[in-house]
């Protein structure tokens, strides 16, 4: 087992500044592009790297996209550092371009009385449930993730049937790296899967932000499955907003997450199914703006 930090390849300079060389297993997408998940990851790493403490919550802006090949620099402020409670901000460029920055909070508090108020869903083991592979030419961050569908359909294959409420639940792993609050951020990446699932139709989707917040701190294990439980609110404008519950198998929840997103279709289906002009628009000036 390895860690994330291992898998990733971040080097640590000191220690309020690191860098990531971006391989072909950080990326996807066509053309490939930083997987959101990787970057809020990194930074999460990062902060956690300069302030010794654990990471409670996190979020991440993604303003600019970078492809394989690329060394992107990340460096750490921490404008208020507390007793108990250090909050910083992670910059991550690649020369003078910004690509994502993430703010957060690290703690050193030791919780008194854990509770969770909200229910775990009950679910079928893994192994009784579909798994969604998405092929490739070339490595990327997917050949690295185990996902099981449990209900609704998988927005990027369309494999599964799709939801009447805009809710899938699924389980995911990384096989053979730690699930650290690095890793959660990454797999918590995989909402935007849910986009397609509430539009009936496959979506793909850029991700604008990500936050996650932590519930139960999580001691690295190997090959744990991860239940994620997620609910698209809406969709509009080109847009769309989702939020989701993260369970441990054994019931616990380990996270809260939420991502907006801006939603295209592919081009080469159906005409008849072609996003509304305002779409188009959008995704004109996302392309234009590099995202």
């Amino acid at each position: 087992m390895i860690s994330l930090r291992e898998f990733l390849g971040l080097v640590q300079l000191s220690d309020c500044d690191s860098q990531l060389p971006i391989a072909d297993r950080m990326t996807a997408g066509n053309p490939r592009s930083l997987f959101g998940g990787v970057g809020l990851a990194a930074g999460i790493l990062a902060l956690e790297g300069a302030t010794g403490r654990r990471v409670v919550w996190a979020t991440g802006q993604y303003v600019a996209r970078v492809g394989p090949g690329s060394l992107m620099d990340i460096h750490v402020d921490l404008p208020a550092v507390g007793r108990g409670v250090t909050q910083g901000r992670v910059q991550s460029r690649v020369g003078d371009r910004e690509i994502i920055t993430v703010v957060g909070a690290t703690s050193s508090r030791q919780t008194i009385v854990p509770r969770s108020f909200a229910h775990c869903p009950s679910a079928p083991h893994p192994d009784e449930c579909e798994a969604v592979v998405e092929e490739s030419d070339r490595e990327s961050v997917h050949d690295h993730a185990d996902l099981r569908l449990i209900r609704g359909m998988h927005g990027f294959t369309g494999v599964g049937a799709p939801s009447s409420d805009g809710r899938t639940q699924f389980w995911i792993r990384m096989p053979g790296i730690a699930h650290d609050a690095a890793a959660l951020a990454l797999m918590a990446d995989y909402m935007s899967s849910a986009v397609g699932n509430a539009l009936a139709r496959i979506a793909h989707c850029t991700s604008l932000d990500n936050t996650i917040r932590f519930a139960t701190p999580m001691e690295p294990t190997d090959n744990a499955w991860i239940l994620c439980d997620n609910h698209i609110e809406f969709v509009a404008d080109g847009l769309a907003h989702g939020t989701g519950l993260m369970w441990s198998s054994t019931g616990s929840l380990l996270a809260t997450a939420s991502q907006s997103m801006s939603v295209r279709f592919p081009r080469d289906r159906d005409p008849s199914l072609r996003p509304p002009p305002v779409d188009q628009l959008l995704q004109g000036d996302h392309d234009e703006a590099a995202r």
